[in-house]
């Protein structure tokens, strides 16, 4: 036999079933971390995305610092290499999450936001005034080819910004490596810094992508496509 209760009354029905349990309640240092977190990478990162970057800066940094150590550079050449490595390796994983493509890929976002952003980053002139050996016509070699480099992804349509940008990425770093004079411990600098700006800034990723086969349609979806 089935026995079933009455139905309940009173306020406890009156605000209805409980559908799960109760939010968490998220304190002061919660809130400021998820504050950092949001300048770092981007609007509402995963916990993976700000520990790759995280992770990410922190190695490169470690990496740089140790190399101008080991070659004796001053202090102040290793500490100002020390905070451009922070941002350009934490960069680098930061530019590529879902979250930073929100923040610099966001509707309304043209190319010359992207340009803008790539010219922002002027660290080689910083390392030329620092680091010994670290020539000014080094950084603008590097600064320039940065600057072209994202230039021409952003000027390529949609479907071949990709290539276009690994095609940069890789010739611009060998070349950097091949002929530019750059002192060994920032033998880093050009591959890094092209990878966050070209392959990581440039690129608008998978939401943009499936925005843009959204509006246009797909090749599957159009009379004569693919099945």
């Amino acid at each position: 036999m089935n026995h079933t209760r009455p139905p309940a009354s009173g306020p406890a029905a009156a605000r209805g079933p409980r559908t799960g349990p109760p939010a968490p309640r998220t304190g002061p240092l919660a809130h400021t971390l998820r504050g950092l977190a949001t300048v770092l990478v981007g609007p509402d990162p995963s916990p993976g995305e700000t520990a790759a970057t995280l992770v990410s800066a922190a190695a490169g940094t470690a990496l740089a610092v140790g190399a101008c150590l080991a070659a004796g550079l001053p202090a102040a050449a290793t500490a100002v290499t020390g905070v451009v490595a922070l941002d350009f390796f934490g960069g680098a994983a930061a530019t590529s999450t879902a979250a930073a493509k929100r923040r610099y890929h966001a509707p309304g976002r043209t190319l010359r936001h992207h340009l803008g952003f790539v010219a922002l980053h002027v660290q080689p002139f910083a390392l030329a005034l620092f680091v010994p050996g670290f020539d000014w016509w080094t950084a603008t070699a590097l600064y320039l080819l940065a600057l072209g480099s994202a230039a021409a992804v952003g000027l390529a349509p949609l479907p071949l910004r990709p290539p276009v940008a690994f095609c940069a990425t890789a010739t611009g770093s060998a070349a950097a490596l091949l002929l530019l004079p750059v002192p060994d411990p920032l033998s880093w600098l050009a591959p890094v810094m092209l990878v966050k700006l070209l392959l990581g800034h440039m690129l608008p990723g998978a939401a943009r992508g499936a925005a843009e086969r959204g509006a246009h349609g797909t090749e599957e979806g159009r009379p004569g496509g693919e099945a």
